[in-house]
């Protein structure tokens, strides 16, 4: 009987000791799943960093980052539209404003942000893309491209105001003013259909008229920046940097309008008259944009139509080559006839010997 009693003493010890032992372990596991969700706060203030976290996700910034923070990922910018959509609004909070918020935006967001900047306001000279640089990491590709093409025309500009007629004339040499439009017409030919397309559109149309209508205007009563001894006359010595340009850009739109303009100055004996006119008013369809905006063709200076735009954007390294070549060969060929005047002039325009052909510009 005593030994029963003993065995029944020591099997209720081992029960108790091992609900003992469930209960340490029930513990230790309620303070293990505690600490998990402990990991989703923040160690400071105890906010929820879950919102934040899942945040950083495709729809973040480049880097992945989301330094607006939860308005700025699910792409609140009410703010930025309201500025856009103020046309008193300066220019430069528009860029503080991108600034501040690109690091944390989505890729659409990005998106608007510039689309909204280079159609904002009647010039898109007036914007400082000098700013924007400590957002050029969180740019897209055409866009850094773009920027640099509008500090290189705020470095030196195509256009500027001038004193005396109270507006913005030409302020370049006749052959720096085609290499600007040229470099405008690169820009479209790589990119589009993007972010800066219409921008550099309005940039390549508008320096590309001036350089070959030299800025005339009969009905505003405008002179032609280019004129000879007379107003309704051209002066000829145009003519050479109208053909240096198209012997270096042999494959571009802009040398086939440049090739029609040399036939249509020679053949009116240089004399702006009607036919003249009606060049310069059809220079928007003959600049052709839309096809360097396109995924059409764009015909070249053989009008064959057989050019795809992206072979020409493929092949511009290429092409950079055969301009140059093309320099050189001419300079050889000057050379080689010294008696010839027209020759020397041509190698002299291609020593650098370019000024500008009529009128100076106030700064």
């Amino acid at each position: 009987m005593k030994k029963k009693m003993n065995k029944k003493s020591v099997m209720v010890k081992k029960a108790a000791l091992a609900t003992m032992c469930l209960a340490c372990v029930l513990s230790v596991s309620a303070c293990g799943k505690k600490d998990n969700r402990n990991d989703n706060k923040d160690p400071i203030t105890g906010e929820s960093q879950t919102q934040s976290n899942d945040g950083n996700g495709s729809e973040a910034g480049t880097d992945g980052s989301n330094e607006g923070g939860s308005d700025t990922a699910a792409g609140d910018h009410s703010e930025f539209e309201a500025m856009i959509g103020d046309e008193n609004t300066d220019p430069n909070s528009i860029i503080d404003y991108i600034n501040t918020n690109i690091a944390g935006a989505a890729v659409s967001d990005v998106k608007n942000f510039f689309t909204g900047l280079l159609g904002f306001g009647d010039d898109i000279r007036n914007i400082d893309f000098t700013r924007l640089e400590d957002s050029r990491k969180y740019m897209p590709e055409d866009m850094i491209a773009f920027m640099d093409l509008m500090r290189l025309e705020g470095d030196t500009p195509s256009m500027a105001m001038s004193d005396e007629e109270n507006r913005k004339v030409i302020n370049m040499t006749l052959s720096e003013l085609l290499e600007r439009a040229r470099l405008f017409e690169q820009h479209l030919e790589k990119y589009p259909n993007n972010v800066s397309t219409d921008a550099a559109a309005r940039m390549y149309e508008e320096i590309a008229t001036s350089a070959i209508s030299g800025g005339y205007n009969k009905e505003e009563g405008i002179e032609h920046y280019y004129k000879g001894e007379s107003n309704d006359v051209i002066d000829q010595k145009a003519l050479q940097y109208y053909q240096q340009f198209v012997q270096a850009n042999p494959d571009s739109n802009l040398a086939k309008i440049v090739t029609e303009y040399i036939n249509v100055l020679q053949s009116n004996d240089f004399k702006i008259n009607d036919s003249m006119e009606d060049f310069y008013r059809g220079l928007h369809g003959r600049l052709n944009v839309n096809n360097l905006t396109s995924h059409g063709t764009n015909t070249g200076t053989n009008g064959t139509g057989n050019g795809s735009m992206n072979n020409g954007a493929n092949n511009h390294t290429e092409n950079n080559g055969m301009e140059n070549s093309s320099t050189e060969n001419s300079s050889t060929e000057n050379s080689s006839t010294p008696d010839s005047s027209s020759d020397n002039t041509a190698k002299n325009s291609i020593n650098a010997v370019d000024t500008v052909i009529q009128g100076t510009v106030n700064r």
